[in-house]
């Protein structure tokens, strides 16, 4: 329960905040992923960034770990071929984590293979989505509203 408020949280924050960033650009928008494990990545925010839980400040060029599953969404391309730049749009709870909107550049296939877990789990969520509507039948209809 926690993860899915804290994904739901990551992506009303992302549409807030990326908006403005691909108003002007070519890319067709933000996706999301996942990251497939936990990894050091290089801070690109202008200036660094606070972290809350370890009460410091991460330079622009230090490193931070993104755990496993962490959201992530790509932002554009990448400082130096074959990178995709993302941006970190969880939650930090943990010392020694990543904080909030961390930018980073991640290997063009590094990124792919995370996004397929995304879609992969979208996926299965429709499906469950799908079997829970035939389950309920005539009862989704009156939960979420649409009363014929």
């Amino acid at each position: 329960m926690r993860d899915s408020v804290s994904s739901i949280l990551g992506a009303l924050a992302l549409l807030a905040c990326l908006l403005p960033v691909q108003a002007g650009a070519a890319d067709p928008g933000p996706e999301l992923a996942f990251m497939r494990q936990t990894t050091n990545v290089t801070l690109l925010n202008e200036g660094g960034k606070y972290v809350v839980v370890d009460m410091k400040l991460i330079p622009q060029g230090g490193t931070c770990r993104m755990d496993k599953d962490a959201m992530i969404a790509r932002v554009g391309q990448g400082e130096k071929p074959g990178t995709t730049r993302v941006r970190f749009v969880g939650v930090q709870v943990n010392a020694g984590g990543c904080p909030f909107m961390t930018v980073f550049d991640m290997p063009d296939s590094d990124y792919a293979a995370a996004r397929e877990v995304f879609l992969q789990m979208k996926e299965e969520a429709s499906k469950k989505v799908e079997e829970v509507k035939k389950d309920l039948g005539r009862k989704w209809d009156e939960v979420i509203g649409n009363k014929n």
